[in-house]
């Protein structure tokens, strides 16, 4: 016997007490989505396997060597990385900032802000 005891009913009849669930709709009427909402029309994705390269397909950069990028080999070295000289350059803005720290209101990344830009 399952739990909560003795199944009630008729298998394939409704509920005496929900009339409404034993009703036969018009489900056109009942709502704007019952009439069928049209797909989008398909378009073909943006890229295939068959676009991107395999390793055994031959070089797009013939005229570049293989260590471009690289600090070693030739062909241009890494990007020089600016952000340490851009952040000694924000040290100018520290007395503005500094006067919102004692403020209780101040979000702790701004704090934290201050600390690394501070520390570069």
């Amino acid at each position: 016997m399952p739990r909560g005891g003795k199944r009630e009913g008729t298998p394939g009849k409704g509920y005496s007490n929900r009339t409404d669930l034993t009703s036969n709709y018009d489900q056109k009427s009942a709502s704007p989505a019952a009439g069928g909402i049209e797909a989008p029309p398909m378009r073909p994705p943006m890229q295939t396997p068959d676009d991107s390269p395999n390793l055994s397909d031959p070089t797009q950069f013939p005229d570049e060597p293989i260590t471009a990028g690289l600090n070693i080999g030739a062909g241009a070295g890494p990007a020089r990385d600016t952000r340490k000289d851009e952040t000694k350059e924000l040290r100018r803005y520290l007395p503005l900032i500094s006067l919102y720290l004692d403020n209780p209101d101040t979000p702790d990344s701004v704090r934290a802000l201050f600390r690394y830009i501070k520390g570069a």
